[in-house]
């Protein structure tokens, strides 16, 4: 599972993901497209998309009628949130149970979602307990966290780690946001599965990537505890706490050629051959608004064999220490609190790729408003 994590959030485009504090996992699930054939279904999701809510429900209701399981949850997402009518968490419970008894997952999980928190329904943990276990053996992922979360509490079930840690394994396995901080926390200290600081690192990362605030706390937490490292400098800017402008004077100031500067970009792209040994292309990528803080910046070496990449990895080495964690060989990770730096070897493309990322602010720059490079 580790190396399925680790890979899906290396380099990859994140957009960010809203989520809900450290409780439960907030609207479970909402209106999404499955296998649409019918017209009202692909209507009713694009009207949702495009802020028509009045027009989603009306054809959500019809579908709900007809005993559409998914429709039903979308008509409790609807009034659970209070999209396009006054928020009414009575009727979002009324929805989301005959979604549940319909045996849809997503309803399962929210009906108990409701249950567990008392909102529109008597608190009840137990019966939510029954209805995340349903709707985690279906596969939903935000169910299996919250079923997670009540064993980790011992809240409608026995306290129990271990069973807490194997729910969310299997929540963090398809990218929930939450799981994969609770399960790297529960690496960090030993909870249920044996202490492991490497694997811990990769969840947060994971975690802290999409914006998770308390994986962000727990990275640098981390990172205090281990060896001193040096901070993630560039060009004579600490990457934490420097922003576009005083990034581009510093470029400028080192004589870097410049290949794009636009603030209509997330990145600004620099050719910096002759100024660092075997590298190519840089981007130096940013936060919106003012004052743009950095959240990463991406430096591309030229590697045509693995002796190559390996020489980079350990000029890195020598610099910030024994990478926290590392994956098959080819991915590197080095935690140093406020900054992490990875490096990804590909060898079919010939190139190592270097990341400075910084976690508080990165995952703003995936927003899918902004411009990519």
């Amino acid at each position: 599972m580790f190396a399925a994590v680790f890979r899906r959030f290396f380099f990859s485009a994140l957009f960010f993901l809203w989520f809900a504090g450290t409780g439960l996992a907030a609207a479970s699930d909402g209106p999404r497209e499955k296998s649409f054939s019918g017209k009202p279904e692909v209507e009713a999701l694009r009207a949702y998309e495009h802020g028509d809510f009045s027009k989603a429900r009306d054809l959500w209701q019809k579908l709900a009628e007809s005993g559409d399981g998914q429709a039903m949850n979308n008509l409790g997402v609807l009034y659970d949130q209070g999209k396009g009518l006054e928020a009414d968490s009575g009727r979002a419970v009324y929805w989301f149970e005959r979604s549940a008894r319909a045996g849809h997952p997503a309803g399962m999980s929210n009906y108990g979602r409701m249950l567990e928190s008392g909102r529109g329904v008597a608190e009840n943990p137990q019966e939510a307990a029954r209805w995340f276990d349903r709707a985690a053996r279906e596969g939903q992922p935000e169910a299996q966290y919250n079923l997670g979360l009540l064993y980790e509490q011992g809240r409608g079930v026995r306290q129990d780690d271990r069973t807490a840690a194997a729910w969310y394994s299997r929540a963090a396995a398809q990218q929930q946001v939450e799981a994969l901080a609770r399960l790297g926390r529960f690496y960090r200290m030993g909870r249920g599965v044996p202490k492991d600081s490497a694997r811990a690192t990769l969840l947060l990362y994971a975690a802290a990537m999409n914006g998770h605030a308390q994986a962000v706390r727990e990275l640098e937490e981390l990172s205090a505890e281990g060896a001193k490292r040096p901070p993630a400098m560039l060009f004579g800017q600490k990457l934490d706490n420097t922003d576009r402008s005083a990034m581009r004077a510093a470029l400028h100031g080192a004589g870097v050629s410049v290949v794009r500067e636009d603030d209509g970009f997330i990145c600004d792209i620099y050719d910096v051959r002759g100024l660092i040994q075997g590298a190519g292309e840089m981007a130096a990528c940013y936060a919106p608004g003012k004052p743009a803080p950095v959240g990463f910046v991406k430096i591309d070496y030229s590697a045509a064999t693995a002796v190559t990449a390996n020489n980079i990895v350990r000029m890195l080495g020598e610099r910030f220490g024994k990478p926290s964690a590392e994956e098959g060989g080819d991915d590197r990770l080095w935690n140093l609190g406020s900054v992490l730096v990875a490096a990804r070897y590909m060898p079919t493309r010939k190139l190592l790729s270097l990341m400075y990322m910084v976690p508080r602010t990165y995952h703003l720059t995936q927003q899918p408003q902004l411009k990519k490079p």
